[in-house]
C-alpha cells in the first residue's frame, strides 16, 4: 500500500506541475503501465470487475472481467473511469475497437457474482444516496472529509500532506468497517484454520 501511495503521489506531482485537464488519461495510463505487474492478467481474471459505458444508439453498461494481457486491464481502467473531455480533449475513448466512456454512467455499482463483496466510496454513501456500501467515510465518525473538497481532490490533486491524511483516513474507514464485521474461523476437526492476510 506504500508503492500504491508513492505512485499516487508521482501522479498528483505531475499534475500540479503540469496540469489535468485533457491529460490525466496519457499519465495514469503511463503510470499504471511502470507500477502494475506484467502478469497483472493474469491475477485479475475472474477476481475483478470493471464497469464500462459502450456508446451506440443508446448507452449500455458493459462488465468486464476476462483480459488478455497488462494494457488490455490498464485501458479498461482507464475506459472505466472516462470523463468525456476530462481524461483526454476527446469526448470519448475506445475499448476493443468500441467507443467508450465512464461506466458510472450506466453501472455505477456494478452486480457481482461474488458470494461476498465489500464495495468502497470515497465519497460519504448516504449523502450520495447509495445502498450497499461497505466502506466509506460514513463508516468512521473521525472522519470529517468535506464531500466537496473530496471532489475537487478527485479532479485536481492535493499536496502530498493531504494525500497522507486521505490514505490515513481511508485506511480508519476500513478498519472501522472490519471492527464491526469480525473474520469467522472456519472449523475443521474442532480446530480453526489460522487466519492469513
Amino acid at each position: 500500500m506504500q508503492d500504491a501511495l508513492q505512485v499516487t503521489k508521482d501522479l498528483a506531482d505531475n499534475c500540479r506541475s503540469k496540469g489535468t485537464a485533457f491529460r490525466l488519461g496519457a499519465v495514469l495510463k503511463d503510470v499504471l503501465d511502470r507500477f502494475l505487474p506484467d502478469d497483472l492478467h493474469i491475477r485479475c481474471n475472474g477476481r475483478i470487475r470493471v464497469a464500462i459505458t459502450r456508446l451506440s444508439w443508446r448507452p449500455r453498461g458493459l462488465l468486464v472481467d476476462q483480459f488478455d494481457s497488462k494494457e488490455d486491464v490498464i485501458s479498461a481502467v482507464i475506459t472505466s473511469s472516462f470523463i468525456p473531455g476530462y481524461l483526454a480533449p476527446r469526448p470519448a475513448t475506445f475499448f476493443r475497437n468500441r467507443l467508450c466512456i465512464d461506466g458510472g454512467l450506466t453501472l455505477f455499482m456494478p452486480p457481482t457474482s461474488a458470494s461476498e463483496t465489500v464495495r468502497i466510496c470515497a465519497f460519504p454513501a448516504s449523502r450520495l444516496g447509495l445502498e450497499g456500501i461497505g466502506i466509506s467515510p460514513d463508516c468512521n465518525p473521525e472522519n470529517r472529509a468535506n464531500p466537496r473538497q473530496l471532489f475537487n481532490w478527485a479532479l485536481e490533486p492535493a499536496e502530498d500532506e493531504v494525500l497522507d491524511k486521505l490514505y490515513e483516513l481511508g485506511y480508519q474507514d476500513a478498519a472501522v468497517w472490519a471492527d464491526q464485521r469480525p473474520v469467522e474461523l472456519i472449523v475443521k476437526n474442532e480446530q480453526p484454520l489460522p487466519v492469513t492476510d
